[in-house]
């Protein structure tokens, strides 16, 4: 279980308070939405009836998120509707998409869209909760401008969504999961750059699919100290594909920097990359616990250039360090070769 410090929960709790009184009420999004949309206050409900795109004017660069207003507790998305846009909240939200295919978030076509403005592409999240409980269900995130889902130390649930960078390039900064403890990730497709899962808290990713692309790093274990005791549990992970951080090895577990000790159990997984490597851990202040079983990987090497930390996860009930294991049974709901959702989303 990873542990708080005073000094962040005082910093969070200035960030949400300053969302707070940021919330933009319902007729200013109405304003700010070239598209159709309407809402329902008995149910606390806003409908995305028609594609557009959000803009508050006077909002500069961050004109395309909605700080969305407490008394709104569901965000619909219709079939066959893009939305260009962002969702920032602090209460609980429900964010539905009405078809997972056709429901879409959208960003932008541009590459490094953040980095080439100087924004830190945390702050412009898609998806970002600073209170409360977010749950984000049956849609695509297409193209962010910052990372696709962020709750930081906040409870997040990702499920049935696809979320999708295409616009190829490496620093697009379209990181894909990231929540406080208690958060889950359920039957979900990722193909995108940058940190897919992050284990900075206790997170669950159960019956998800990862295709690695340039940049793409499945299992983020941190880039500071902040990560220290945290757990990611996943079951049915599949990971294909022949791209990933080619400074990292293109390794399916990475620790960039700091001091900590996180626990990665993965049980039922089928990995599988030419170019891929299991394993790296640049600095010696890292330690990689945990467990990998009824699993079917095929890698190039177990690790790259880095291999500085204490890595004491086993595969398949060993410690030994190989480029293949396969101890999935053949019962397992892992096919031998998992598919990719391309040609079925945006």
């Amino acid at each position: 279980m990873k542990h708080t410090s005073p000094w962040s929960l005082t910093v969070l709790c200035l960030i949400a308070g300053a969302i707070t009184s940021r919330a933009q009420p319902v007729d200013q999004l109405a304003a700010a939405y070239s598209g159709r949309l309407s809402y329902d206050q008995a149910s606390a409900t806003l409908r995305f009836s028609g594609s557009g795109s959000i803009h508050f004017t006077n909002a500069g660069m961050r004109s395309f998120i909605w700080n969305v207003p407490p008394v709104v507790k569901q965000i619909r998305i219709a079939r066959g509707v893009t939305v260009n846009g962002a969702f920032h909240s602090k209460g609980d939200l429900f964010i539905l998409g009405e078809d997972r295919k056709t429901s879409v978030i959208y960003g932008t076509d541009e590459q490094r869209w953040s980095q080439s403005r100087g924004i830190k592409a945390f702050t412009i999240c898609t998806f970002q909760n600073f209170g409360g409980v977010m749950t984000i269900s049956n849609l695509t995130s297409l193209n962010p401008r910052g990372f696709h889902v962020r709750g930081w130390e906040n409870v997040v649930h990702a499920v049935s969504c696809d979320f999708l960078d295409r616009r190829g390039g490496h620093h697009n900064n379209s990181d894909g999961f990231e929540g406080g403890d208690g958060s889950t990730v359920h039957d979900c497709y990722f193909e995108s750059g940058d940190d897919i899962i992050k284990v900075y808290h206790d997170v669950t990713v159960t019956d998800t699919t990862i295709k690695m692309i340039t940049n793409s790093v499945p299992i983020q274990l941190g880039w500071g100290n902040y990560s220290d005791g945290a757990v990611g549990t996943f079951r049915n992970l599949r990971v294909f594909g022949s791209g990933g951080r080619g400074a990292e090895g293109n390794a399916i577990i990475s620790g960039r920097q700091g001091r900590y000790q996180v626990t990665v159990n993965i049980d039922g997984c089928q990995i599988e990359n030419p170019n891929g490597t299991l394993v790296s851990l640049r600095e010696d202040t890292m330690t990689l616990r945990g467990s990998i079983t009824n699993a079917h990987i095929r890698l190039k090497a177990y690790a790259g250039e880095f291999q500085k930390g204490k890595n004491l996860l086993t595969v398949c009930g060993s410690a030994e360090k190989r480029a293949s294991y396969d101890c999935l049974p053949p019962n397992s709901p892992l096919s031998a070769t998992p598919q990719s959702n391309e040609g079925k989303t945006p």
